[in-house]
């Protein structure tokens, strides 16, 4: 199966825009990364449009298209209406597109006269009970999938694309025909069988953007057709004003998939009639299609640039084109689980939902209520950890845990520098604990004018350290000023049993160098005494040996 929006998973930051902006919830959240449940997906392109960090890319034919230019072969280029949004005038574009090697360029409101031709034959027969356009095959992908019962109602008329397309092919038939789109569901529409490969390819105007570069632009008029008011399709309201003013039907244009919805479950429950609807998934119709929202463009400019050359009083009249651009859509209405209320009921409560306060429906999941969540989850969906609310809870239960069973003493101080919070540790190291302080200026249970003066006048983090005589305790103080109001935080780390190793050790150094020395004075005494010994040794002896020397001598 083609993957028409891939994810980059690089590039992804868990945001979960994509996942809030889904209108069918295909997008789904598990494994801490968004997927796109394809046979879910109608391709509005809203995920790629809301996404910040380019972490969607879509698939393009640009390549092929550029292999067939080389090859020199006939590529005819079916330009949408919306081109104007960035380039205002079609005969430079074509110019241009002609000398990149495209066989021939046309205007996609060729198959737009066409469709409304058609549209106009189906408002003259006036058997339908509603009519529902199909030029946006996100909107025919949303009926055929989610209102399969309302198939019936839409045109049974091929959009603009395939029949500009097939009348291309009829004209050119070794032809390749590329469309150049703003529309990501083109892509799916281009592969789907009924339409006979009318469509080989399809690129983005992006992709044409980078390949051709600006161009400039002059004054050169728009070349008139007959139809041209066709060219207004890609305007809000723009089928309608080409067609004639029938009295069979009321005609009303529906932008966004979310309103598109409210309309199609009117239309379920025959609170609507003889109606004609234009609908486009895109709010500003295909103006604001997603291959535009990524390159720079003007959809008002371009809105302005199709009225100044469109006469709009010259209606497209009908004519009977069923047999070659008619089209069966198909009832492909999506299978979903059914869940019974005790198991959505089991589902909020494991979320931590337990009652119904905490079912606040925020939204920032990515669904409209924590009871749409649930069934997401149950349906293997989305992940039930994924909830702003519960984790802002359980940030703020573990600050308060650790505030609560700190060693160190916090105590907060309100603008007048009076006590606003005080921790149990501070309580306990200022012999607090059966005592309210709260609202008593700091001074009164720490007497330090040299804190109290940083207090005052901290702009950034600052230490203090001092002794409390009367706490028999030193605190060495971390001063800090919130950013938001003009709150002091200040934290006190008690020294006491520190300074009072300190001292010890301190005193134990001390008799050890008195010891050493009594030591050393006790060693030098006895060498002393040991040397006079000595002498007094050697001296006797000296005298001994004379005396002996003589009485020898006096022998001989």
């Amino acid at each position: 199966m083609t993957q028409y929006i891939r994810l980059q998973e690089g590039n992804c930051r868990n945001c979960l825009r994509c996942v809030r902006i889904c209108p069918t919830k295909a997008m789904t959240y598990i494994d801490h990364q968004p997927k796109i449940i394809e046979d879910e997906c109608i391709l509005c392109g809203k995920c790629y449009s809301v996404c910040p960090h380019s972490a969607k890319k879509v698939n393009s034919d640009f390549q092929s298209v550029k292999k067939w230019l080389e090859q020199k072969e006939k590529v005819v280029l079916s330009v949408a209406p919306s081109f104007v949004a960035i380039w205002p005038k079609f005969k430079q574009l074509e110019k241009v597109l002609l000398e990149k090697g495209f066989y021939l360029v046309e205007e996609t409101a060729i198959g737009a006269k066409i469709v409304s031709e058609s549209y106009s034959q189906l408002l003259v027969e006036g058997k339908m009970k509603n009519i529902i356009s199909t030029c946006c095959p996100a909107v025919v992908s949303l009926v055929e999938k989610e209102y399969g019962d309302l198939v019936d109602q839409l045109a049974p008329i091929v959009s603009p694309m395939i029949a500009h397309g097939i009348h291309i092919k009829e004209r050119y038939p070794d032809a390749k025909v590329v469309f150049l789109s703003p529309c990501i569901a083109k892509q799916k529409e281009k592969n789907d069988e009924r339409f006979n490969q009318a469509i080989d390819a399809t690129i983005s105007m992006a992709d044409c953007l980078e390949f051709i570069g600006n161009i400039e632009q002059d004054d050169t008029e728009w070349e008139d057709f007959e139809g041209s008011i066709a060219r207004l399709y890609p305007t809000p309201g723009g089928i309608l004003k080409t067609l004639p003013r029938e009295i069979n039907y009321k005609k009303v244009n529906v932008e966004g998939v979310e309103r598109i919805k409210q309309v199609l479950n009117s239309i379920r429950n025959d609170m609507l009639e003889g109606y004609f609807f234009e609908m486009s998934a895109c709010h500003e119709s295909c103006m604001g299609g997603p291959l535009l929202t990524h390159c720079e463009h003007n959809e008002w400019l371009g809105q302005s640039v199709i009225r100044n050359s469109v006469d709009e009083n010259k209606k497209i009249n009908a004519k009977d084109h069923m047999n070659t651009y008619r089209v069966q859509w198909e009832n492909e209405n999506i299978q979903r689980n059914h869940h019974t209320d005790e198991e959505i009921q089991d589902m909020l409560y494991m979320m931590g939902k337990t009652n119904i306060d905490k079912e606040l429906n925020c939204g920032a999941c990515g669904y409209e209520t924590c009871r749409d969540k649930a069934i997401a989850v149950l349906d293997g969906k989305a992940d039930p950890k994924i909830c702003l609310p519960n984790a802002l809870e359980h940030a703020e239960s573990i600050s308060s845990l650790i505030i609560e069973n700190t060693p160190n003493g916090i105590i907060v101080l309100d603008e007048n520098r009076n006590i606003l919070e005080i921790n149990p540790s501070a309580k306990l190291m200022l012999d607090l604990e059966n005592v309210n302080v709260v609202g008593l200026p700091l001074y009164s249970v720490l007497p330090d004018n040299e804190l109290i003066e940083l207090v005052n006048t901290v702009r950034r983090v600052q230490y203090h350290r001092a002794a409390y005589p009367q706490y028999h305790r030193t605190f060495d103080h971390a001063i800090m000023k919130l950013e938001e109001g003009d709150y002091v935080v200040l934290i006190l780390m008690d020294l006491t049993v520190e300074e009072t190793k300190e001292k010890v050790m301190k005193q134990i150094r001390q008799q050890t160098v008195e010891i050493t020395q009594q030591v050393i004075d006790d060693q030098m005494r006895t060498v002393q005494e040991i040397a006079s010994l000595l002498g007094e040794t050697t001296a006797k002896s000296k005298v001994a040996l004379t005396r002996l020397k003589k009485a020898m001598d006096e022998d001989e």
